[in-house]
């Protein structure tokens, strides 16, 4: 892990391990304080990009960042051994050799005895009761693993990056324990499969060497969600044969489950080749507290990353989605497919008209705030007809019915919100001659066909929407439409047209198009009782 370090005025090295985010300043509130009055209270911070590199950021402090020597402007990406100023001290900030933890840790099959206990071992040692306590030197041993204990768990209800929680939960567990190392294996979702996710060597701040795992061991806690003790490994008898724990020269072994409601999350194992009975019963019980500790944070963690997510997916979705479309999206009962696929689909567009002259009539400001309030009403009403919101182009608004989301009968809902938009903007210019302000009116045509609908756009950038002829042919129906009326094409026209008071217009050639096109002015909707056999056939639908 990238770490920051600095000397402080007393000689003494302070370093910080950088998670995801890191303050940096003269305030105890900072999570890296820098001793040093001319430092700002809230200097600076560093941050993880989403590719993994730290990147810094000055906080407007009175004295300024520096780094390697330039001045720290906006988000500066940091590398290997860069030295910061800050104030009157330089900080280093420095990334270890990268070692890879899956290369690091072997699951061995080993001939272990199937009747693995984890019965702990006989008189190790457990926290007695103050009356029993008589020997001073372990007491204050005991003293020293509870204290720590309570550092980490105060480090892990503030740490927000599992990573660095996991490196820490190490750190720790080598102050207390006698360990040589240690390993934390987190499970796959939905697997039984343990992958490592944090390693440690003592006296090595990286090292090349394999560590090799018991699967038995790691097959037995899964199985039992319980712990596996051993004092002294070499000798036990449930590890007789295990060519794991042989060929390292293993004599004691502490291996835990990150447990919650009884679902294992994985695994924290400490092994020691030197020290014989290295570990108590009463250091099972702190690595315990240890795991049950991280394993809450992982579960939050997770549940976390979920919510996070879930609250991404619903802004994005209800910017084009209506409302009850987004709970279904978002529930997972509806499932929008990314990549093209071909969609039957009744595209709408609705353009302002004069809306140039408008525009230079009014200032900017004045010009944003009557679209928003435009937009505001046309949307709702999209969005009311279950309409997807596709993109605003200028003046225009682009809207489908069909896609992502289809039903049967989305080409109707679609000229019913095209009425109603000229409805309500009707009731809007009243209100805005009644304030004496400009009126806005608007043209709007649809057609109905088949399309090509997806996620459109670069890597850095996509947004879902529609392409294909029969979307050329909405666009230019709009373009014919004049102030107040809705065109519809003729494949619309097929779908509902007998459930609408229509005006068909001359044949017409719309620009781009090679032949005149049959063209309907909407005039209002009709009743299913309204309707003749005639016009029921013209739409090639039942009557129902």
């Amino acid at each position: 892990m990238a770490t920051l370090s600095y000397i402080d005025p007393q000689g003494k090295k302070r370093e910080h391990l950088l998670g995801a985010f890191t303050r940096i300043g003269r305030h105890p509130d900072q999570d890296f304080q820098v001793l040093d009055r001319v430092v700002s209270k809230e200097h600076s911070h560093v941050k993880r990009l989403p590719n993994g590199d730290f990147a810094i950021r000055d906080n407007g402090s009175r004295n300024g960042t520096f780094l390697n020597g330039e001045s720290v402007i906006g988000l500066i990406t940091l590398k290997n051994a860069d030295r910061i100023v800050i104030g009157s001290t330089e900080l280093l900030f420095v990334i270890p050799k990268k070692t890879n933890p899956m290369g690091m840790v072997t699951l061995h099959s080993d001939q272990l005895s199937a009747n693995i206990q984890s019965e702990l071992a006989k008189n190790d040692g457990r926290f007695l009761p103050a009356d029993e306590l008589g020997d001073e030197r372990s007491l204050r041993r005991d003293y020293e693993k509870l204290r720590i204990s309570y550092e980490l768990s105060q480090a892990i209800g503030l740490e927000m990056d599992r990573e660095a929680l996991l490196n820490k939960i190490l750190d720790k567990a080598f102050e207390i324990f006698p360990a040589d190392r240690g390993v934390i294996l987190l499970r796959v979702k939905g697997e039984e499969k343990l992958v490592p996710a944090a390693v440690k060597t003592r006296g090595e701040e990286t090292t090349t060497e394999n560590v090799r795992i018991s699967e038995t061991i790691i097959r037995e806690i899964l199985e039992e969600k319980t712990a596996i003790l051993s004092s002294d490994a070499m000798m036990d008898s449930r590890f007789q044969g295990a060519h794991s724990i042989i060929l390292q020269n293993i004599r004691s072994t502490m291996t835990v489950p990150l447990l919650h409601e009884d679902e294992v999350l994985g695994i924290i194992h400490l092994d020691s080749k030197i020290a014989r009975g290295a570990f108590k019963e009463k250091d099972l019980q702190i690595l315990q507290g240890f795991a049950s500790q991280a394993a809450v944070f992982i579960e939050h963690q997770g549940l976390l990353q979920k919510f996070e997510s879930e609250i991404l997916m619903r802004d994005k979705m209800q910017r084009l989605l209506s409302p009850n479309l987004v709970e279904e999206v978002v529930s997972g009962r509806l499932d929008i497919k990314k990549g093209g696929e071909s969609r039957f689909v009744t595209s709408m567009f609705a353009d302002i008209r004069g809306f140039t002259a408008i525009s230079e009539q009014i200032t900017p400001q004045e010009l944003v705030t009557l679209l928003n309030e435009y937009f505001e009403l046309m949307v709702d009403v999209i969005f009311k007809y279950e309409g997807t919101l596709d993109k605003f182009v200028g003046d225009e608004i682009m809207a489908l019915w069909g896609a992502p989301i289809s039903k049967e009968d989305d080409s109707e809902r679609a000229v019913l919100a095209a009425l109603e938009m000229q409805t309500l903007l009707q009731r809007f210019n009243m209100n805005q001659a009644h304030k004496n302000e400009h009126q806005l009116h608007i043209g709007i045509g649809l057609n109905t066909g088949e399309v090509v609908a997806g996620y459109i756009g670069s890597t850095k950038s996509m947004s879902y929407t529609v392409m294909g002829d029969n979307v050329n042919t909405a666009a230019r129906l709009c373009s014919a439409a004049k102030a107040g009326e809705v065109l519809i094409g003729a494949n619309t026209f097929a779908q509902v047209g007998y459930k609408f008071n229509v005006e068909k217009l001359p044949p017409t050639k719309l620009k781009n198009k090679s032949v005149h096109v049959d063209i309907y002015r909407v005039l209002s909707s009709k009743n299913r009782d309204e309707a003749t056999e005639a016009e029921i056939k013209i739409g090639h639908l039942p009557k129902q």
